[in-house]
């Protein structure tokens, strides 16, 4: 989380998007029948840095209890939950009476000059009676104060900066070097994180019970302008980009390798562990260098206790060849160099040569075979069963069920297994609504700029909009990547399929010329690792 000092500036109504005002004139008729009047558009630069930058929100009056009603859009964009109102009384004190819903857990300390209360309801009517009942508590101690609409969002942009300055001195908030941006402390950080876990189901019931009063009243259920649509993805897709921080890596590579090897040492010898583990970096090594080399971002090496590890990183335009190699760069070098010292030392005795040979063998083999999500299986997806609907459903499927058979065996398989049968939920939406897409557009497809534009238009054909976020745009990121393999030529992916076969085959092969010249003399050798393993 980044922090900054907030702006606020009044606009004229032509500054404004015109499906930004069609879309405020929801909550002002609401908002009327409680005696309050529109009086400006507020650009806002919001104290939580986040995409974009700018922020649009509509300011309104009522007179007779000298309040005033501030409305944005949240961040989470979901239909039936939209806006975010936020009701104030000023004070001749110079304090402020607050009213916010469901925004509580994200407060740090005590905002000076406030008096803020916080409510989780699904009614804006409910939030506007609590507000009401606190200020005639207070109206006799304190006098309402009236301001006008350029003099309350002075007032309200000072305080809230002097609020910045206020978590500065406490050390709450860090700054950052010569750029006004702040972020949190670790202490801090943490406290917060468990506050907004505490509170999410309260959140999360005011989404559900708004959600049943929608079916009732179909004036609860917003249409989302596609400007919006695409404006939240592009959000989510800036908020995966800094979801580890780079100074972070490290040590959560470090904290899990740690992990990890206390939690295999139970079944490896010292040195079948230290093989093991160095042709696990050799594999993953070979994934980062190509990502590197393509220009992906953010990436990352975790070690995944039981299983292995994993490279991450991120490039949303890669193209399908950038996408194969990456997958491929990991199991096949592996594979070469293990089949290339087993066939320059087939008369070895058991010593470490043989045994590095074996688990590289057999750890990239089994990577290349086409099983989903294995290194193959993904390179099959992207080459082949993304590019038809429904194709890659059953693919996931047929993954999902032969990672399950090897969970009975070894059952922290069964820690990809979920994950993946949620993933094939998504897959299956986006399989159905590609189906209609192929036929609808053939092979016209708008440019790379526009996509993203055209996707969430073309979903509002569907009842899609009622899903949460998270899910919408799971399903659109979806099918930006089945477009970008789907119109790849088709020379490429023949090309590339040829090497995935090649390379499969070459170890297959590799495989089968070693296991016979060695597989009497080893097997001794094997019965020892084995007792090795159980010691």
């Amino acid at each position: 989380m980044t922090l900054q000092y907030p702006i606020y500036q009044i606009q004229a109504v032509e500054n404004i998007p015109s499906y930004l005002q069609k879309l405020f004139l929801i909550p002002i008729e609401e908002l009327k029948e409680f005696g309050f009047q529109p009086c400006c558009y507020l650009q806002v630069k919001p104290m939580i840095r986040i995409y974009p930058n700018i922020a649009w929100e509509i300011l309104l009056y009522n007179k007779a209890f000298n309040s005033y009603a501030k409305v944005g859009i949240r961040h989470q964009i979901e239909p039936v939950h939209l806006f975010d109102v936020e009701f104030y009384t000023f004070f001749a004190d110079k304090t402020f009476l607050v009213t916010t819903n469901g925004k509580g857990d994200t407060v740090i300390g005590r905002i000076p000059h406030f008096i803020l209360q916080d409510c989780y309801t699904a009614q804006t009517s409910l939030q506007w009676q609590l507000h009401k009942g606190r200020l005639r508590q207070l109206k006799t101690n304190k006098i309402p104060h009236t301001l006008s609409a350029s003099a309350f969002i002075e007032a309200l942009q000072v305080y809230l900066i002097n609020y910045i300055d206020s978590l500065v001195k406490l050390k709450h908030i860090l700054a950052i070097t010569n750029k006004n941006l702040f972020h949190l402390n670790a202490k801090v950080a943490l406290k917060l994180t468990y506050k907004i876990i505490q509170e999410k189901q309260k959140s999360t019931n005011i989404i559900k019970q708004r959600r049943e009063q929608a079916k009732k009243d179909t004036k609860l259920l917003t249409e989302i302008p596609v400007e919006l649509e695409v404006e939240g993805f592009r959000r989510m897709e800036q908020l995966q980009r800094g979801f580890i921080n780079s100074k972070l890596r490290p040590w959560l590579l470090l904290g899990s390798f740690a992990l990890f090897v206390v939690t295999s040492s139970r079944y490896f010898g010292t040195q079948t562990l230290i093989i093991f583990i160095s042709a696990l970096i050799f594999h993953e090594a070979g994934h980062l260098l190509v990502m590197k080399l393509n220009g992906y971002r953010d990436a990352s090496l975790v070690f995944i206790p039981f299983l292995g590890a994993v490279a991450t990183a991120r490039k949303d335009d890669a193209t399908i060849t950038q996408k194969f190699c990456v997958s491929l760069a990991g199991p096949l070098p592996g594979l070469i160099l293990g089949l290339g010292l087993a066939i320059m030392f087939p008369d070895a005795s058991y010593s470490w040569v043989k045994q590095t040979s074996w688990i590289l063998i057999g750890l990239n083999l089994f990577n290349l075979l086409p099983i989903y999500p294995l290194d193959g299986g993904q390179i099959a997806d992207i080459l082949l069963f993304s590019r038809f609907p429904y194709s890659d459903v059953l693919f996931k499927g047929f993954g999902v069920i032969i990672i399950g058979m090897f969970g009975v065996v070894h059952p922290a398989l069964f820690l990809i297994v979920i994950p993946l049968g949620f993933n094939i939920v998504h897959s299956y939406r986006a399989a159905t609504i590609n189906s209609k897409l192929q036929r609808h557009i053939g092979k016209n497809l708008p440019n790379r700029q526009n996509i993203l534009h055209y996707l969430f238009k073309y979903l509002q054909q569907f009842d899609y909009q009622k899903l949460p976020f998270n899910s919408r745009y799971l399903l659109i990121k979806n099918l930006m990547g089945r477009y970008r393999c789907f119109y790849s030529k088709r020379i490429t992916r023949v090309i590339l399929a040829s090497v995935y076969c090649g390379s499969l085959l070459i170890g297959i092969l590799g495989i089968q010329t070693v296991v016979p010249n060695t597989i009497v003399k080893t097997s001794a050798d094997y019965v020892h690792i084995n007792r090795e393993m159980d010691e």
